[in-house]
């Protein structure tokens, strides 16, 4: 037991300096074109090669471009409502809710769950936190999931995470404010990410009480 114990801690060790070593030799991350390093003369680039890379960097890059772009297009809603009376859009900061199913002619983003209310915002926390406010649904599933500018995932706020009713807040790696008297403790969600990022709010939505229209999203309080 004890020479497994060493032969791991040694292990651990080798990989933590070759780790270390990689860190210090590690080239500083260019401000301007200038700096960038040039590929080495009587380098042959063939254009197989370049094919591969430009796929590459189209395949790296193109979820933050394309968020961006639908950042911009929504965000331009002078208010929460529908784009082309289909899409729910709204200011940055605040949330568009459908009252609804998701008609078949919206194509601007996917929405495959055809059993749900769809909502749908985008905010930045360079710019301010972020308070959410979720009523009380009671055995109704919800989810406020939150994508970052790669669609990646952030947080757990909604019924498959056991979130209570009341007000979350969001904010970026390095806030310094204070947070709200009517936030609990347990409700406060630090994201990774500082930049902006997107609400996608769903809330089950079939049951009788939905098709006759006597149940719908309940309004959302402004919080200052």
């Amino acid at each position: 037991m004890k020479t497994k114990l060493i032969n791991h801690s040694l292990g651990m060790a080798l990989v933590f300096g070759a780790f270390a070593s990689a860190q210090a030799q590690q080239v500083p991350a260019p401000k301007t074109p200038a700096e960038v390093t040039a590929p080495a003369d009587g380098i042959n680039m063939t254009p197989e090669y370049a094919r591969s890379v430009a796929k590459s960097a189209y395949i790296w890059g193109w979820t933050m471009v394309n968020m961006l772009n639908r950042n911009a297009k929504i965000t331009q809603a002078p208010h929460p409502g529908l784009l082309n009376g289909v899409l729910p859009a709204a200011p940055r900061g605040q949330v568009g809710m459908l009252h609804d199913y998701i008609e078949p002619s919206e194509t601007f983003v996917a929405c495959p769950n055809q059993d749900v209310v769809y909502g749908l915002g985008f905010f930045s926390l360079n710019d301010e936190p972020v308070i959410a406010q979720v009523p009380d649904f009671g055995d109704r599933f919800w989810v406020h999931a939150l994508y970052d500018a790669r669609t990646d995932q952030f947080g757990e706020l909604g019924k498959p995470y056991g979130s209570k009713p009341g007000f979350y807040l969001l904010v970026g790696p390095n806030w310094k404010g204070e947070k709200p008297a009517d936030v609990p403790a347990t409700n406060f969600i630090q994201t990774v990410s500082a930049r902006n990022f997107l609400a996608a709010v769903r809330l089950y939505g079939t049951g009788f009480d939905f098709f006759d229209q006597t149940w719908k999203p309940d309004d959302v309080v402004k919080v200052k």
